[in-house]
This record gives structure tokens, sequence and C-alpha cells, in this order.
């Protein structure tokens, strides 16, 4: 989805909260007053319905609907987590805890970012299965290297195609590593409370601090684990 940073916060904020009226949208993200019905416009027929008309009320589609075509690229496990997020969309409860439990980055820019500050904040361990491995240059095996003095578990799956670079992270972080052939998504998992993923080679990131979903992933990354090769 070639969404806009506007786009996909709106979207986010109807899956959770809809059907919403445009001022309710404004006063949950940081969409313009100005842009409201613009940007609403550009998600109506594809990602969101329209309830009434003065004013307009918008009712997220279900999220199916518009990841479906991507499912290939899911794995099993991915595909769980989305499920259970479609669950919290369709039940729409309210939270003790104000914060999101998903939502998009769009941009490569962006997931790079928020993995970096995630990596950096980690206290207890660091699980990453990743493609291409590109974001990881020597500062980062700098920074996972001081990580790992610090105690912290640093475990990495990459691909075979980048074995040079996993074998820097085991000779000079003190990392363990492992290589596997076939990757559907790429993600990381920070101290079991917070799952960054992207789905096959694009650039659109989701954040995840929900527990059920990122005990989802936890396991699918154990399961990668068994079925890889250690460095």
């Amino acid at each position: 989805m070639d969404w806009t940073a506007y786009q996909a916060a709106a979207y986010v904020a109807v899956a959770q909260h809809g059907p919403l009226e445009p001022s309710e949208i404004v006063a949950m993200t940081d969409v313009p007053q100005g842009r409201v019905y613009d940007i609403m416009g550009q998600l109506e027929g594809n990602a969101v319905n329209i309830q009434g008309h003065q004013p307009k009320r918008y009712q997220a589609q279900h999220p199916r609907s518009l990841l479906g075509d991507k499912q290939d690229e899911f794995n099993e496990k991915a595909d769980a987590a989305i499920g259970h997020l479609e669950q919290q969309h369709e039940i729409q409860r309210e939270r003790a805890d104000p914060r999101h439990p998903a939502w998009v980055m769009p941009g490569i820019s962006g997931t790079k970012r928020e993995l970096v500050d995630a990596i950096n904040s980690a206290e207890d361990r660091i699980l990453l299965m990743d493609h291409d491995g590109k974001w990881i240059q020597s500062n980062q095996i700098r920074d996972l290297g001081q990580l790992v003095d610090d105690d912290v578990t640093v475990e990495v799956i990459g691909w075979s195609g980048w074995s040079d670079k996993l074998e820097q992270l085991v000779d000079d972080a003190g990392a363990r590593a492992w290589t596997q052939e076939r990757f559907d998504s790429s993600l990381a998992l920070v101290d079991d409370e917070l799952a960054i993923m992207r789905f096959g080679r694009g650039d659109t990131g989701v954040k995840i601090e929900d527990d059920e979903s990122v005990n989802i992933l936890l396991k699918a990354f154990k399961t990668s684990k068994e079925n890889a090769t250690e460095v």
C-alpha cells in the first residue's frame, strides 16, 4: 500500500475507534483540520466506507480486504498476528493502556529509524530476522556489540547471501547468528515486548506492542531458528 503518513494514521484511528467523524480523526491523529476531507477522500472506497452525509462518518474496511493480496508474502505466524489484530478491530474494545497496539510506518527510513531506536533501548534481548541486512552497517555492529557487553542477548537469522556480515556479528559483536534461504517477512523483537515487521521486500513497516501478537512472532522466530543453520 503506497500510503502517506496521514493516510496511514487516519486508517489506523478509524480501524481502532470507528466509525469516526472528520473532527474526531483530527483530534486523534496529526492529520491537519484543513486536509482531513482530502485525506479521507483518497481512502474512500479503497480503505474506508462512508456512513451518513452531514457530517460524514468513516468506517474502516476490514484489514483482511486490504492485506489479503499480500498473503503469499506472509509466513504462517505473521498471518496469525494479523488475525489477532483483526479481532481487536472487530470488537473495538477500550484499552486501559493508552498506547496504540499497532501502527503503520510508511517509508523505509521511518521503519529503520524506529528499528534502530528500539534496538538501542533494549535491556534484555534482541531477536532479528532479516532478508537483506542492508541496514546493518559497521556502526550497527558496534552498537550491537556494546549491547552484548551489557548482557543483552542478540540473535540474528539472515539470508545466506550476506553470511559475511553475519560472521561479523558473531566475531565482532558477540551475537549468535543463523542462516536460512526463504524469507516472507523481516522482523525485530525487542525485550519480548515490541515487534517491528517489514513484509516481503517492501518499504512499509508495522510496529506492534500488543502482547499476544508479539508472543505469536516470538514463536515464529523460534521455529525459524530451529530450521536454520547456525553460523
